[in-house]
């Protein structure tokens, strides 16, 4: 199933094994939502992670919080 982000950053998962796509989601009043680990890039703003889920990345990476946290 499909997922649309907003405002989204990219998350180092447990110990820099994977990473994931974290953000708001459009369908849930903007709820704060990370993904499952990201196994795919299917196009530039999409992603598909280990449980089959396609990411839908919408906007530009929120770049200011990602530098935040280093």
């Amino acid at each position: 199933k499909n997922v649309c982000l907003t405002s989204w950053r990219i998350k180092v998962m447990d110990g820099n094994t994977a990473i994931c796509v974290e953000g708001k989601r459009k369908d849930m009043k903007d709820l704060s939502w990370h993904s499952n680990a990201i196994m795919e890039r299917i196009a530039h703003n999409q992603v598909k992670t280990s449980s089959g889920s396609i990411y839908l990345l919408q906007g530009n990476i929120d770049s200011a919080s990602m530098r935040k946290e280093g």
